[in-house]
């Protein structure tokens, strides 16, 4: 999986002088948003938040133009627990002691910086429970049946045994339960194995990895790819983009995941 990082929108217009076709200079629209990211889950310490705002585009997009270092940020943990956040270099804050989020557990996201307010809420989903896996032979993805919980959505990522292993770049869609409820069942698949890896050289080497998300990861998820020529929603963000952190020009994904051990498919 690809991780999530900054610029937004530029607006430029220009007129020429219909008398004496002098070009009038450009008139350059901007509006500075803050961007917030983080994206944790219990395979490894909680890894801080970065805090940094858009740059215009007529600038080259540089870490020390773009880092804020004098936020304050705090995260709560199942309403209770409070840990404050600490400025460590391009933009990241951590807490002063590691440790390793808790699936299941509830995590909030305070934060202001100068006249930004912002707010985020994510859970930590649950180690993804699979029921039965199986190949589809006419359209070369794996599927999975995966046990629901609450507050969560589901995808899966494809991957093959090269000695090394090989895995997709992106998730093929999100999984969304019909009821926000435990112990239900949905299906969930991976995009098509890439065609090399379709033949029967390849039985018995074809694996998937099932993703659990906060369920705010789903509308994200389908908005962030709305402009195709933005590579990087985190650098060029999309207006449409649907971000799960709230304030008044803030963007950004502040988001819980947790994932499966390799499957194994056919």
């Amino acid at each position: 999986m690809k991780h999530f990082q900054i610029i937004l929108f530029l607006c430029l217009s220009f007129f020429v002088g219909c008398e004496n076709e002098e070009l009038l200079n450009p008139d350059f629209s901007y509006q500075q948003k803050l961007v917030i990211q983080c994206q944790f889950s219990v395979d490894s310490n909680f890894p801080g938040v970065i805090v940094t705002k858009t740059l215009p585009l007529d600038i080259i997009f540089d870490m020390e133009l773009a880092e804020i270092t004098n936020a304050t940020l705090y995260i709560r943990i199942n309403g209770y627990q409070i840990i404050p956040l600490h400025y460590i270099e391009n933009g990241l804050y951590k807490p002063l002691y590691d440790f390793r989020p808790t699936e299941g557990d509830y995590y909030e996201l305070y934060g202001e910086w100068n006249e930004y307010n912002f707010y985020a809420l994510s859970k930590i989903p649950v180690k993804p429970a699979v029921k039965s896996v199986n190949f589809n032979s006419s359209g070369f993805y794996g599927e999975a049946d995966v046990i629901t919980s609450k507050d969560e959505v589901y995808s899966a990522l494809w991957v093959v045994d090269q000695g090394n292993y090989q895995t997709a770049n992106d998730f093929y869609n999100i999984s969304v339960p019909s009821s926000n409820a435990n112990n239900n069942s949905i299906s969930v698949r991976s995009a098509a194995y890439p065609v090399e890896y379709q033949s029967s050289a390849f039985n018995g080497r074809r694996y998937m990895q099932i993703y659990s998300f906060d369920r705010s990861f789903d509308a994200y998820f389908k908005t962030k790819t709305q402009n195709e020529e933005i590579n990087n929603p985190y650098v060029q963000g999309s207006a449409s983009t649907v971000w799960n952190v709230k304030g008044e020009n803030v963007i950004g994904m502040f988001i819980g995941l947790n994932r499966s051990e390799f499957i194994f498919v056919n």
